[in-house]
């Protein structure tokens, strides 16, 4: 009888301990099928086919923009103040003052203006002179201000374009509420402002490739890619480059190697597709910028 009932627990035991198993590399497999896998982005990120140094006001640089052939529009965060930085000569050729010291966050070239964006949202642009001319006085009339009056308090720091929907895009490091960053649209030919698609940190944890140190994403810098139109959201916290949909979608999560990327502020690509990517330096440590091809 004794050996009957040890039988029957021994079979119990066993009984249950496959199912446990079964059941756990369900589990298990359940959660690697709903991991995503970032589609293939056409940059080697570990490998720029440049560096530019930026030397003097622009260690703080915190954004860019494409402005001419073989030329960027840098601004850093303190002053107003465009910088235009001749890829050839590899020095800062012109500075364009637009106002008084802020913390100014983007820079985007769109139609012969230069907008450049503070970190409230609000918005300064002027039609630039070339040739180390140099608006002096804190800006003037020839300098226009665009209030946005974004809802609730907002640190935005992305500055974008989209040339199919005639708008800016204003990217969110730190929302009114919450985790999640929206993105606004102002557009241009009919000055409006409108919410756009919102980067939720639970579709970007969701990624293989979604971890990172500061557990969120916080955008410092959008571009579109002037070929597929897809917004290449870049990320200082989180050292992340997210890849979406203009309907937010999240197509690619890819992280950035702090050593490459100190602390990645502005993005930007010329006509072809080349990519730059700009960071802050630190202490006696300029800032740069770096070059990527389109494979």
């Amino acid at each position: 009888m004794r050996f009957f009932l040890n039988l029957v627990v021994l079979t119990s035991l066993t009984i249950n301990l496959f199912i446990g198993c079964k059941q756990s590399r369900k589990a298990d497999g359940e959660t690697t099928e709903s991991a995503k896998t970032s589609a293939p982005i056409p940059y080697d990120l570990t490998k720029p086919t440049e560096r530019y140094d930026l030397t003097g006001d622009l260690t703080e640089v915190s954004g860019l923009s494409y402005y001419k052939p073989g030329r960027l529009a840098l601004i850093q965060d303190e002053l107003a103040v465009v910088f235009i930085f001749d890829l050839n000569q590899k020095r800062v050729v012109d500075e364009q003052i637009f106002g008084r010291k802020g913390d100014y966050e983007g820079v985007e070239f769109v139609n012969g203006e230069l907008y450049a964006l503070r970190s409230d949202g609000e918005i300064y642009h002027f039609t630039p002179s070339d040739g180390s001319v140099k608006m002096l006085g804190g800006g003037g009339a020839q300098v226009r201000h665009i209030k946005i009056g974004l809802p609730g308090k907002n640190d935005v720091e992305g500055l974008g374009y989209d040339p199919k929907l005639k708008a800016l895009l204003l990217a969110t490091k730190d929302a009114a509420s919450g985790s999640d960053r929206p993105i606004y649209y102002y557009g241009l030919e009919y000055g409006t402002m409108y919410k756009g698609p919102v980067l939720k940190q639970d579709d970007i944890k969701a990624f293989s490739d979604g971890g990172n140190d500061s557990g969120e994403v916080k955008p410092a810098g959008i571009a579109v890619h002037p070929k597929t139109g897809e917004y290449y959201i870049l990320a200082s916290d989180g050292h992340r480059l997210i890849v979406t949909k203009p309907n937010g979608t999240i197509l690619s999560s890819v992280g950035l190697d702090k050593q490459l990327f100190r602390q990645p502020e502005g993005i930007c690509f010329a006509p072809d597709g080349t990519l730059f990517i700009a960071s802050e330096g630190g202490k006696n440590e300029n800032g740069y910028l770096l070059r990527f091809a389109s494979n």
